[in-house]
This record gives structure tokens, sequence and C-alpha cells, in this order.
């Protein structure tokens, strides 16, 4: 196989379990692997979203593509990129208004994309969102596309190749495939690959990265993908036809590594969607906000679980798959989170019901109820909108800062998933404590006073950092 092997050799001497370097999926912190998590999108709020993703081999890849809607996790665009060796794919997400019967005049999405490679039957000048999941999810009172404007996204790697399906995805001295027909037409004759059928293991070795764009006020914010190596169980792989919903986070190597102050602990799931998740899930998650009033700060944390559906959308509230606890009803599948928040001059405050919109029954706390959750710090006194002020969710609670007078404005918090419930359901090791969670702070900036009849905007993201927490 071609590729480094040193990240998964030290894990497995750190947690001396023999032979672990051919197995236990596990995040890599070199930002390479078989499987790409990015852990937000969003259209909403005159943005758009640009991504790349990246083949560092020498190996012709086959990835599966996928967007996920951010009420549900619901699949709402699936294709396949054959990249050829030490290729790039890059795409964009727009706005649009749905066309779709059924769903005419609604908020949508259109990717669209210049990229070359190889993508059988994808409408690379502009694909819409498609509704057929949303369609069929629980509540019909709640089935409009504007679901999908924002969400996350993933990146399975599917297959390499040795034969026929290299020349055809190669691009040559001209930079386009020589053979692209000829991969799409292995599909089209009857949806399965077996005339070039020369399928090889998945080698790893993918990364990439998005930007959540606003043109028209210049602001740029971007971030790297998560990266899961070892994914595949043997490095088999599953090459599914273009638009179909396989292969999924499901289906990958049914044990898992984390670490825990600085020691591998690997544990056994009864599914590869709960091995995912052991992956992802934290006790705690921390980061900043910055509410400025001379910039006219904003601050908001997008909360992200890539694996909530796996665990929630399920036939019976007993089916329901730790660490969640409640089944999704078509609207809503709330988990309670505390929060603690610090300014910069140490002052402190626990969230309270009266410091959170929309307000929990009383005697609750606050709850995140959707797959993507934003969560907009705001000062004392300002008042909470329909949607976030920088990405334009509707998936929103709203928090306010601590009301001291004088340092309100910038600080820190940690985001607490304490329920004694959350916790992961292995069949072997270690059992972790807390909710999967990915995402990233993001700030935005404005500078009125830039010089006469210019304006300056600013923005960044921060990774949310976490705790990982053994369960006993």
């Amino acid at each position: 196989m071609k590729k480094n092997k040193l990240t998964v050799a030290v894990v497995a001497g750190i947690a001396g379990v023999a032979g672990m370097a051919n197995a236990a999926q596990y995040i890599n912190p070199e930002g390479t692997g078989q499987v790409l998590i990015y852990p937000y999108y969003s259209v909403n709020n005159d943005l758009n979203t640009l991504y790349s993703i990246v083949n560092t081999t020498a190996d012709t890849k086959a990835v599966k593509v996928r967007f996920l809607e951010g009420e549900n996790t619901l699949e709402v665009l699936d294709f396949n990129v054959y990249l050829s060796a030490f290729d790039v794919w890059t795409g964009a997400l727009a706005p649009t208004v749905s066309t779709i019967a059924g769903h005419q005049g609604e908020p949508s999405v259109v990717h669209s994309t210049a990229d070359t490679s190889c993508a059988p039957f994808l409408i690379k000048g502009g694909q819409e969102f498609l509704p057929f999941t949303i369609d069929v999810d629980r509540d019909p009172t709640n089935r409009s596309m504007r679901r999908a404007t924002d969400g996350h996204f993933e990146v399975l790697e599917m297959a390499t190749f040795d034969g026929g399906t290299v020349p055809a995805a190669d691009h040559g001295v001209v930079g386009t495939p020589s053979n692209c027909a000829a991969i799409e037409g292995d599909w089209a004759d009857n949806g399965i690959y077996d005339t070039l059928a020369d399928e090889a293991p998945v080698t790893g070795g993918i990364f990439g990265s998005a930007t959540i764009v606003n043109v028209a006020e210049g602001l740029a914010m971007t971030y790297d993908a998560i990266a899961i190596d070892e994914f595949w169980v043997n490095a088999a792989g599953n090459h599914s036809e273009p638009g179909s919903l396989l292969p999924s986070l499901n289906e990958g190597d049914l044990e898992s590594t984390v670490f825990n102050d600085g020691v591998a602990v690997t544990s056994l799931y009864g599914s590869g969607a709960e091995a995912v998740t052991g992956l992802f899930t934290r006790g705690y998650i921390y980061n900043e906000y910055a509410l400025d009033t001379i910039v006219n700060g904003k601050s908001e944390w997008i909360i992200t679980f890539p694996t909530k559906r796996f665990h929630v959308d399920v036939p019976t509230a007993a089916d329901v798959v730790p660490p969640f606890t409640t089944i999704w009803d078509g609207a809503n599948s709330c988990h309670e989170f505390e929060l603690q928040i610090w300014d910069r001059e140490e002052q402190f405050e626990i969230l309270t019901v009266g410091g959170v919109s929309p307000r929990p029954p009383a005697g609750a706390n606050p709850s995140l109820c959707k797959e993507v959750n934003v969560v907009e710090f705001m000062l004392p006194g300002g008042a909470p909108g329909a949607e976030s002020s920088i990405m334009g969710s509707d998936n929103l609670v709203t928090v306010t800062t601590p009301a001291v007078p004088h340092a309100t404005e910038n600080g820190w918090a940690r985001m607490s998933f304490s329920n004694p419930l959350y916790v992961t359901a292995p069949l072997a090791g270690d059992a972790f404590a807390g909710l999967p969670v990915a995402g990233f702070a993001a700030n935005q900036f404005t500078n009125a006073g830039a010089g006469a009849g210019l304006l300056a905007q600013y923005a960044g993201l921060f990774e949310h950092k976490g705790l990982v927490v053994v369960s006993n």
C-alpha cells in the first residue's frame, strides 16, 4: 500500500495493541486519510461555500462526495469523482430557488464546478440539491428544501484502480480525462462497474479544505477537512454506483482509536457508525467569542454531530443508539448541554434559562436539536433573531455573555455534555462520555473607520478544542 504508516505505527506502539497498524480507524493528525469530514457548509446570508479534494498519491481513486442537510443528516446530493494521480477536485455551493416538483420556489442549493476530473452523470454547470430523502422524513410539515441551505458534507474513498480506469481518468498533457465516457458507460449499461472491473484496495492519502465566502462583504473563512484513516477493514473499500447512498460511515472498521491524555485507546463497537462516533465523542468542547463593539464583533459556534442520524433516525425510541438518547421525530432530536462562560477578566457565568433563546422548559438545560447547530453569542440586552447573523442559519440557539459592566465583550466558553446517559456503548474497550462533535467558532468584524469611502471586513474560523472523557 502506498501510504505513510508512521502515525498508525506510533499509535500502535503507544497503545501496545498488536496488529493495530492494519485496523482501527482514527483521526489522522497529519490531515490525510480515506474519509474526509467537512463540518459545515452554508449558502444563507449571501454565502457561498467552496471546497477542494486533493489526491496526494500516484493512485487513481474513486471517491464518493456526499452533501447532508443540517437537520437530520439526510443526503441531498451524492456523486462519484475519479481522481487521477495527484489530482484535485473543486466545487462550489451557491443559493438558488428550487425548481423541483413539490418544492418550487423554496430556498435551496446549487452545486457547480469547472473541474475537468471525471464525475459521471453530474451536471457540472449547476446541479440542484435533491429532495428525495427529505420528502420521506417523518414530519410532513418539515420537508422544505430550506433544510438543505446549511449542513455538512463528507468524502469517502471507495477504490483505487490498476487497469483500464487508470488511463481513462488520466488527464495527460491536455488537462482533461482521456475517456470519462468509458467510466460513465460502464455504470450506464447495467449499474455495475464490470467492463473495466479493475478495482484495487484503497490507499488513503486524500485531504481537503473548504472556504465559506461572502463576496459582497469581502469575507472568506477557511477550514481543513477532518481526515479519518484506516477506515476500511483491510482497505477493501466499496465502489458503488454514482448516486448510491453507499458507501456510508456505517461501513467502516468496527474498531476506532482515540488519544486520552496522550495514550491511544482502542474500542470495539457494534457498527461502523458507532466507531466513528467514538472518534468524535467529547465530554467538553472549548472555544472563544469576540463581540467587540468598536468593530461590530459577531461570534457563532458551529456544533455538528456528523454521525447523529445513525443513532436517532430509528424506528422507535427504544432503538436509539448511545450516546444519543432522543429519537428524531421529523423536526427535532434534542440533547441538553451546559455552557460555562468566562470573559477575559475572569468573570464567570453559568448559562441559565434566562441567557438562552429559544428558552427550554422550566428546570431544563438548553438543548441542541439538529444535526448542525449554530450557537450565537450576544451581549446583554441583544435581541435574538430568527437566523444567525454570520451563517444565516435557523438551526439556532442564542446565548448571552456575562453581564459584568467592565468586561462583557470577549472571552471563552466551555460547552459540557454532562448528562450521565451520554455515553458510548462499545462491545469492548473504553466507553466515552459526551456527544460526537465537530465544528468551529466563526468571528466577523467590521471596521467602519477604515478610510473615506472604505468598509473593511474581517473574519476567521477557529476549530473547537475538546476533552476526551473515559466513562466508568
